[in-house]
């Protein structure tokens, strides 16, 4: 969550907070760890070919194939995993939020950067969506503000064109996400109910 006593404006309400949809955003992430089984699944039959490889190379010329193929391995599976790590943390950091006055992203994890646009100023805004994102139901929301290189973009949004909606009704002034109080009525037993529903 936002520090909302240092980063809110007065009077600023949170209308809707989400972060960006973990599969459509972390597509790099899938391909790291899908190699990163590869590896582990044929680690022997690289290292039994790799002493096949030696003992041939070691009539010519002495190579340590053996060794060097290991810590190869041995790094690209360090860094694989410090990687998938890395881009997780990134994706936990990530957060959009909409308030009622602005829409803000912020993102990073040693270096953070906050951007945010005022309703008013935003001109026009588009949703791009492939064939993936649709199917797990996300897409990019490019917000553009009245001059140049003032546009955002919500990266890998779940469910965008409801987020869209939600923006163009908080644009024209709707309350949106506020939940509004109920009265409670106070609950009867099933024999109460019961003797209401058969009283004459």
């Amino acid at each position: 969550m936002f520090n909302r006593k240092n980063d809110s404006n007065p009077g600023e309400r949170v209308v809707f907070e989400t972060r960006p949809r973990f599969l459509a955003n972390l597509k790099s992430t899938i391909l790291k760890l899908i190699i990163l089984i590869g590896i582990f699944y044929y680690f022997r039959t690289i290292i039994s070919a790799v002493i096949t490889l030696q003992e041939y190379v070691v009539k010519l010329v002495w190579l340590p194939l053996i060794q060097g193929t290991f810590y190869l391995l041995l790094i690209l599976i360090i860094l694989l995993f410090l990687s998938i790590i890395f881009d997780i943390i990134a994706w936990r950091r990530k957060k959009y939020q909409l308030t009622n006055q602005r829409v803000v992203i912020q993102r990073g994890i040693l270096r953070r950067k906050r951007s945010s646009i005022q309703y008013p100023k935003i001109q026009d805004i588009e949703i791009y969506q492939g064939i993936i994102d649709r199917i797990i139901s996300a897409g990019d929301i490019e917000i553009y503000g009245g001059h140049e290189h003032t546009n955002i973009v919500l990266e890998d949004i779940p469910n965008p064109r409801e987020v869209e909606d939600m923006i163009d009704r908080v644009m024209l002034g709707e309350e949106v996400g506020f939940k509004t109080q109920r009265s409670k009525t106070p609950k009867r037993s099933i024999i109460e109910e019961y003797d209401q529903k058969f009283k004459r």
